[in-house]
């Protein structure tokens, strides 16, 4: 019988052992230290790379191979470094402006290690070298010296400074672009005076839309454009409308819609160019700028709802970055209202990582608003923001324009907390929904009311912490159910009654913009002067942390060191609440909106809570305070039965005699409304 187990093979070759596999072919034979190559005449292949000195595939020999040709001479590797660099000293002292610049480099060092006050005196000495033929033009490519210049600009006098700056114009263009030169046009438009300011903005004209798309100059166009006069800005708009507003400007043309609005059959053309312009500067994501906010705001108010889409679609990614500006937040709110539901789930997905960015930005807020506003689907809308945004619901109510989000979604349309114009912005989205405006902000209000009423119950001392916040607070608890309502007053009348009740303190606005701007020569001689002063003072020849952090400081023109981030935040200290609670004014406010709101709430108010966790000590210290015994005033004059139980609590406390002795207005008509008589 055959062996079935046994593998079967190929059949046997003739001269070949019966049944033996057949040998695998593994190619000719070669030592391994050669290398195979593609040969194809048969001869023995080529030597081992480096060894055959006419193989053309060895490659360039290794630095110092014609000292390692024998092998017992080791490699010097000092003498050979040191051939290197005189090598590379000998290529620098070529270039035309080497020994200029050298002979600039040592003055520079003075001035920036600050071994002389005259300064000024230096950096005109510095502008005699370099001003020879267009020197200063190359200069201001290399990295080195261009903080050269960045020194000049900075400490030189007017005269000079403008004189310098006239020098740099022809070149503004390409040094808008180049990665060291860019920071000479920032320190012009930094020290420069307003002449100064206009002749750079009219040197870039023509080259508008290329510097808006690379990506060094579009950060710095956005400077220049908004340092710009009126009339330059729209000069600048109109490179983004066509080829033929790169050479002549038109006065007349103020908006996009001026340039089409004799001739209708432009308009196609015009709406093209401007579409393909902004197209391209989207593809390189640089449409964080004021200057292409502008256009596009322009753009998509002009155009068709059908081109419009598609425009849409390539800033869909794009729409964080266009809520930095006025123009880019309305110009976003447009894109969100006329887009498809693909494009409106596109843009709520990307918005989703920045949400509390937007929500505390001065005009992403507004954006926030609006799309809370037009939404249909009130569980998506909840799902995809205000659950992003519950965690971090403290630190929106802190902020002056996240509380305006937390206000809109409890109270939308409430023209205590909105302007009306702001109102009827807001409402022109409504058209681009379906369901009804009363129905969509009850099914939003129904959703958030439980978590924000669970916030206050865990942090009831927070939303009493100052007047700001405590107005956000009497806005919510006037919307909230009445279930939800007893609830978050029972946490909040213990923090009220509190005999150190302690909140913070709030600046105004007016205090805020008290601080006038002054001009840059007035801070650089002040800076200046306090340098001298602290010198003067210091007794160690070493300079102390205070000093350096000034130093610091005055050298921000020049981009050589980076500031310590622990200097800046060991300044800062935690805000301690100074100010008695019941005595503010703001919060007086704040009280007497809130026990008006108990008025129309049947269970728990927060009139009974007060009168619950009033006892005599603080009784006693509210009697001999105005503002508080207008408190009890509002509290009781309301209600029959709260007069009754505040006067109860007075006489079984024996304060008749601390009342009626009150000198105060609030004493007088608390003791009136209480009917106590002497």
């Amino acid at each position: 019988m055959l062996d079935t187990n046994k593998r079967k093979g190929p059949p046997a070759k003739a001269g070949s052992k019966e049944g033996a596999a057949p040998k695998k072919f593994l190619g000719p034979k070669t030592d391994n230290k050669f290398k195979r190559t593609g040969n194809k005449d048969g001869k023995r292949p080529f030597e081992a790379k480096g060894k055959n000195p006419n193989n053309k595939f060895a490659g360039k020999p290794k630095p110092g191979a014609a000292v390692q040709a024998n092998a017992g001479e080791k490699q010097d590797w000092h003498k050979f470094k040191a051939e290197k660099k005189e090598l590379k000293l000998k290529r620098k002292r070529t270039r035309d402006t080497y020994e200029v610049t050298q002979e600039v480099k040592k003055i520079y060092e003075q001035v920036k290690c600050r071994k002389t006050d005259n300064k000024s005196k230096l950096v005109e000495n510095m502008y005699k070298i370099l001003n020879v033929g267009d020197t200063i033009s190359k200069v201001a490519q290399a990295h080195d010296t261009a903080r050269v210049l960045q020194c000049m600009l900075k400490f030189a006098t007017p005269a000079l400074r403008a004189e310098l700056s006239d020098k740099l114009m022809p070149h503004a263009v390409v040094m808008c672009q180049s990665t060291y030169a860019h920071f000479c046009i920032e320190r012009m438009l930094k020290y420069g005076a307003p002449a100064t300011k206009s002749k750079l903005v009219d040197s870039l004209m023509g080259n508008i839309v290329r510097l808006a798309g690379h990506n060094i100059a579009s950060k710095l166009l956005d400077n220049i454009y908004l340092t710009a006069t009126e009339q330059q800005r729209c000069y600048m708009r109109q490179e983004f409308y066509s080829d033929l507003y790169k050479k002549s400007k038109d006065a007349e043309v103020k908006t996009l819609s001026d340039t089409y609005k004799n001739a209708s059959n432009m308009k196609a053309s015009i709406m093209g160019a401007v579409k393909a312009n902004l197209e391209h500067i989207a593809n390189k994501n640089l449409v964080d700028s004021s200057l292409v906010h502008a256009v596009i705001l322009e753009y998509v108010q002009a155009t068709d709802d059908e081109k419009l889409e598609e425009t849409v679609t390539a800033l869909a990614t794009l729409v964080p970055h266009m809520l930095s500006t006025k123009d880019g937040s309305e110009a976003a709110i447009i894109c969100f209202y006329k887009s498809t539901p693909k494009n409106r789930r596109a843009i709520i997905k990307n918005i989703k990582e920045h949400l509390l960015k937007i929500a505390l930005h001065e005009h992403g807020h507004v954006f926030l608003i609006a799309l809370l506003n037009s939404l249909d689907d009130t569980k998506a809308t909840k799902k995809a923001i205000y659950d992003h945004l519950h965690e971090e619901l403290k630190t929106l109510v802190g902020n002056q324009y996240g509380r305006r989000v937390v206000q809109w979604l409890v109270a939308p349309g409430d023209t205590t907390c909105f302007h009306p114009g702001f109102i009827k912005t807001m409402d022109e989205g409504l058209v681009h929904g379906k369901k009804e405006k009363e129905t969509r902000r009850k099914e939003i209000l129904e959703q958030i009311e439980g978590p924000i009423a669970d916030a206050m119950v865990e942090d009831a001392t927070f939303w009493l912490s100052n007047s700001h916040i405590g107005l956000v607070t009497a806005d919510i608890l006037s919307k909230l159910s009445d279930e939800q309502y007893g609830k978050a007053v029972s946490a909040l009348a213990p923090v009220i009654t509190q005999a150190n009740w302690l909140i913070f303190t709030v600046a105004s606005e007016l205090e805020k913009k008290s601080q006038k701007s002054k001009d840059v020569e007035t801070i650089i001689s002040e800076a200046t002067a306090q340098r001298k002063k602290k010198k003067a003072a210091a007794a160690a020849p070493e300079p102390s942390d205070e000093e350096s952090e000034a130093e610091a400081e005055g050298d921000e023109a020049v981009p050589l060191k980076k500031s310590k981030p622990e200097l800046a935040t060991a300044v800062e200290e935690a805000p301690v609440p100074t100010v008695p609670g019941i005595e503010d004014a703001g919060m007086h406010h704040v009280l007497k909106k809130l026990i008006k709101n108990d008025k129309k709430r049947e269970g728990t108010t927060l009139s009974q809570q007060l009168l619950e966790h009033l006892n005599t000590e603080v009784l006693k210290s509210w009697l001999d305070i105005n503002r508080a015994c207008f408190v009890l005033v509002k509290l009781v004059e309301d209600s029959p039965e709260l007069a009754k139980s505040c006067l109860a609590m007075v006489k079984e406390q024996k304060l008749n005699a601390q009342l009626l002795s009150g000198k105060t207005p609030g004493a007088k008509m608390l003791a009136n409304k209480l009917g106590l008589t002497k």
